[in-house]
């Protein structure tokens, strides 16, 4: 009896230590596999995406017709091509006001640190102008242009690689069927494959209706408020918008302390800072949910669990990718027996469907 039950410790012991030491090598294989993983990654978000849309296409009815999948694959490229090119001649346009505006900018952050050090008091003024006076943006430069290198290069890698995965779709099921000369087998591979692409493309999509529309709406607040640069500050509240919880309050953030040094008053200040915010809270609480409804039922806890291991494992990209990981990390655990608790802990209701 006695060894009994030492033989079964000694097996848990063993399968514990086991799963700790797996965890470890996945663990710096994510950070070490970093500059291969990532733009991997990406890319297969990227092309979720637009697999999303060509599925929108195709289900686009015309007098009874369908358009073909070649065409709309056509259309769902061009579209988000199309807005990359947007965003980019948006925010290369607006370089030369930035430019002249930069002086404005200048002067009135100097006369706010003045006015602050002066309610300070003279000691924590010495502090705070030591501080500043500390910062050396020469000294940033060459890292500014070295980061700038490695995102062309990543962004060439990635179009590289959703290319391939476009190409490579139609092989998906024969490669399945290959791998697996049960039938049964195959077909459950298959549907849990198509589930977690299903899943990851519907709150891609979703997301995206969903930042759009908060960006179109700051849009408008900001426009009549008069806002420099509107439309930036609405592209970049567009794409934060896709890291859950902390990139909405990053995107409120900017362009209320641009009108800090904009204007003469702090009224603009005020108005942008309750307006935006309530925007972010009306449709991030009310609408997002809605759209979202159950389809994606996961933990809100999780979801801030997710996002700082990704955000600490890949940065900011691995904050945008951090709820599409937390999607698929729930299906396929709802899938295996033995780690179904993980999906019911990580889900919302503790409800989980297969």
């Amino acid at each position: 009896m006695r060894d009994s039950l030492r033989g079964r410790l000694d097996t848990h012991v063993s399968s514990a230590a086991l799963t700790i030491i797996a965890f470890g090598v996945v663990i710096a294989g994510l950070v070490y596999g970093r500059p291969f993983l990532l733009p991997l990654a990406l890319a297969i978000f990227l092309w979720n995406l637009m697999e999303a849309m060509v599925q929108g296409f195709s289900s686009v009815e015309i007098a009874h017709n369908r358009a073909p999948r070649w065409l709309a694959t056509l259309l769902g490229v061009l579209t988000v091509g199309l807005g990359f090119y947007l965003i980019f001649t948006v925010l290369l346009g607006q370089v030369d006001a930035i430019n002249a505006a930069l002086p404005h900018y200048l002067t009135r952050f100097q006369s706010i640190v003045a006015d602050l050090t002066e309610w300070l008091g003279p000691e924590r003024s010495t502090k705070i102008r030591d501080a500043f006076g500390g910062i050396n943006v020469a000294a940033w430069l060459p890292s500014v242009i070295s980061s700038t290198q490695s995102i062309v290069v990543t962004a060439l890698l990635i179009i590289a690689y959703i290319a391939f995965l476009f190409v490579e779709q139609g092989q998906v099921g024969s490669k399945i069927a290959g791998i697996f000369p049960d039938k049964d087998k195959a077909e459950e591979t298959s549907r849990l494959l198509k589930e977690i692409s299903g899943s990851v493309r519907r709150y891609i999509w979703f997301k995206t209706i969903v930042s759009v529309l908060t960006g179109v709406a700051c849009y408008a607040v900001m426009r009549l408020e008069g806002i420099d640069f509107a439309e930036s500050w609405a592209l970049l509240i567009f794409v934060l918008n896709y890291i859950p919880n902390i990139g909405s309050i990053v995107g409120v953030a900017f362009p209320c302390l641009l009108a800090l040094v904009q204007f003469e008053t702090l009224t603009p200040f005020f108005v942008l800072i309750t307006t935006l915010t309530s925007i972010q809270v009306v449709i991030g609480s009310v609408l997002e949910p809605m759209l979202m409804g159950q389809g994606l039922n996961m933990s809100p806890f999780a979801i801030i669990l997710s996002l700082a291991f990704w955000g600490m494992i890949w940065g900011i990209a691995g904050m945008f990718l951090s709820v599409p990981i937390l999607v698929i990390i729930i299906v396929v655990c709802a899938h295996v027996p033995k780690w179904r608790w993980v999906a019911v802990l990580l889900s919302k209701d503790g409800k989980v469907t297969v």
